[in-house]
């Protein structure tokens, strides 16, 4: 393949437990390709960041479930680990609607942010910060320290 960059669309996500998130896309030659990973797909000509940066969290199950937060979309980022990186997020969440009950204690959805290198990141909830003027308050910040995993799992009629 000759250096460079190649126009495509992403259209699609696939992957299976342990393996990272892969994308399909649509080539400016027409042609469709598979198994693309999330740390080659960039809005810039650079490729800065690998993919366990990027990607830290592997698959959870075979059945993504895959939605479009509105709210969200567009909210500017802070990523905290594994990079300090500013961003937009996308909107785009994706979780595994079996994950939940392998690993209820480490489940939680992924954000797709788009970082301000041109790079996505697929992160978990506790990976980033989200601004918002009209309701985050930089005072409350203070209280993240007192944010722990929750370990409880609570089921329907538990207290």
């Amino acid at each position: 393949m000759p250096s460079g960059t190649t126009a495509a669309l992403w259209h699609g996500i696939y992957c299976r437990p342990g393996q990272a998130l892969l994308a399909h896309v649509l080539l400016e030659s027409g042609a469709h390709w598979s198994g693309l990973p999330i740390h080659a797909l960039t809005t810039t000509a650079t490729i800065s960041h690998e993919a366990s940066t990027l990607t830290p969290w592997g698959g959870m199950g075979e059945n993504l479930d895959v939605w479009h937060a509105h709210y969200l979309e567009g909210l500017l980022v802070s990523t905290l680990k594994p990079i300090k990186e500013s961003g937009r997020h996308t909107g785009i969440m994706i979780d595994w609607s079996d994950g939940f009950s392998k690993y209820p204690q480490e489940h939680k959805p992924l954000s797709l942010i788009n970082l301000s290198s041109g790079q996505f990141a697929l992160l978990p909830n506790n990976y980033f910060l989200l601004h918002d003027s009209h309701f985050v308050d930089p005072a409350a910040k203070e209280n993240l320290k007192y944010y722990k995993r929750g370990d409880t799992v609570y089921w329907e009629g538990s207290q």
